[in-house]
């Protein structure tokens, strides 16, 4: 599966409270500290992605990845914005977690919070 850690990431965020919110305000750290003895394995610039996305909440942070996903990474800025967050007409790219529910599911997380 290509971007699997991207993937397993945004399915902790999803299932914990706690590792959302570190994830959110503090994302460098929560990648240091993994979920459950669990290392997110990300490449150089899925890290850089996560880093540098600015997020107040799970949804805006998922929707940043997803962009970044289906452009690739090509036009990332290096500050978890591409067009400042935006999807080149004018408007904030939003996506429900309900739309990447098989996607987490496939992630193989575990299902315990």
């Amino acid at each position: 599966m290509k971007h699997k850690g991207l993937n397993q990431l945004l399915c902790a965020a999803t299932v914990n409270s706690r590792f959302r919110e570190t994830l959110l305000h503090n994302p460098a750290q929560a990648l240091a500290t993994g979920y459950l003895d669990h290392a997110f394995a990300l490449t150089p610039e899925e890290h850089d992605l996560v880093v540098g996305i600015k997020a107040q909440q799970l949804e805006d942070f998922a929707a940043q990845v997803y962009h970044w996903i289906s452009g690739n990474g090509n036009g990332y800025n290096g500050n978890g914005y591409n067009g400042n967050g935006r999807n080149g007409n004018g408007h904030r790219q939003r996506l429900s977690l309900k739309d990447t529910s098989v996607e987490l599911y496939r992630a193989g997380m575990p299902a315990h919070a």
